[in-house]
């Protein structure tokens, strides 16, 4: 018993060993992430090393509430691992906790990669030794933040290497100058599209008498659509399918009374559509397989040891040999009577007592025997 339940615990350890506590030198994916993460992902943050990356920030002059900008990271000086996988963070903070855009009160609409995520995973040509990458922001509240920059990566030793920006910087938010052609506050830039279809973009602005739409592929090259007008401030414009997975990037030029207005480069990404995995429908399947497995273990043990011998204590077949033995004997058949003397029954006797005795009466035991 204490074997199979060791079986079982041997088992389970593995399974949630494999889940919680293995190294992910291939990468975690984009996602919003703590400067904490920095060390986690690819091991134990104590035995990191420093990166040699030089990492700088940069944003435009003005940076208006509530209207999108960007900010880029410059990542040069890169060494890594065979795998060529870098990660970069965009930080608040660097107490390694609650350091995210989001809880100083600023919005990712749009990042490289085609999400809105303040990390992202970025795989370097081979050679490639420097990169760039960039977030459109926006900010809900007037005043200064401080940005930061972190890496980290894989290198020629076998332990993870962590960097970030020797300097913040530091970005001071405005309040909006009256009647400024502009997106809608609310507006959020989709990030996906199908493949094989024509893209509808629906614009919402403020303030706003007329756009031009631009649209760019991964070869750098500059195309424009035609922007309908769908009623005051609205817009909707068409842009052609995507054969492939790829990304572009748009932006739109914003003209009213006000002076014009250039929005950022939003990430629009075209992928397969794919089905959305549950992490709990992931463990639930890891433990349904942890029993099965068990069982499949217990059988095949409760089988092999009925077949290799019973237990010590098992008297089983002692009791059938016995059995056996007594079945194979003939019935016990009534003792004979002694014969009796010449003289015949000794006085005093009965029939049943001669039968009984008499052998001790022949023996001399009872003042008889033979003459």
């Amino acid at each position: 018993m204490k074997s199979r339940f060791h079986t079982v615990l041997v088992l389970s350890l593995l399974l949630l060993c494999s889940a919680f506590g293995a190294a992910e030198p291939g990468g975690n994916g984009d996602s919003i992430q703590d400067m904490q993460c920095g060390g986690a992902c690819h091991g134990d943050a104590s035995i990191n090393e420093t990166s040699s990356a030089i990492l700088s920030l940069s944003s435009p002059e003005t940076i208006y509430l509530g209207i999108p900008t960007t900010l880029t990271l410059t990542a040069s000086n890169l060494e890594t691992s065979s795998t060529r996988l870098i990660g970069l963070f965009l930080l608040t903070d660097m107490t390694g906790h609650s350091d995210t855009p989001q809880d100083a009160e600023w919005e990712i609409l749009s990042d490289a990669n085609g999400g809105t995520m303040n990390y992202l995973e970025r795989t370097l040509a081979s050679g490639q030794n420097e990169t760039s990458i960039s977030w459109v922001v926006r900010a809900s509240k007037l005043g200064s933040t401080t940005f930061h920059a972190a890496i980290h990566h894989g290198g020629v030793s076998s332990s993870p290497f962590f960097g970030t920006t020797a300097t913040g910087l530091e970005v001071s938010v405005e309040p909006v100058p009256e009647n400024l052609p502009r997106l809608a506050a609310d507006f959020a830039p989709p990030t996906f599209r199908a493949l094989d279809t024509p893209t509808e973009l629906n614009i919402q602005t403020q303030f706003t008498d007329s756009i031009q739409f631009e649209w760019k592929s991964d070869d750098g090259l500059i195309s424009n659509a035609i922007a309908n007008s769908t009623g005051d401030n609205n817009w909707t414009v068409t842009i052609p399918a995507a054969l492939q997975p790829t990304s572009i990037q748009w932006r739109v030029l914003l003209e009213g009374e006000g002076p014009e207005q250039t929005t950022p480069w939003f990430t629009l990404a075209a992928e397969e559509s794919s089905w959305e995995v549950s992490e709990n429908a992931v463990y639930l399947q890891a433990f349904a397989l942890l029993f099965m497995t068990a069982g499949i273990v217990i059988t095949l043990q409760t089988r092999f040891t009925a077949k290799s011998g019973l237990s010590k204590y098992d008297e089983t077949p002692v009791v059938l040999e016995e059995l056996a033995l007594t079945e194979a004997l003939p019935l016990s058949q009534e003792p004979t009577p002694p014969p009796l003397p010449a003289t015949g029954l000794p006085t005093g006797w009965t029939v049943v007592q001669w039968n009984a005795y008499g052998h001790d009466y022949l023996a001399g035991k009872y003042g008889g025997g033979q003459a």
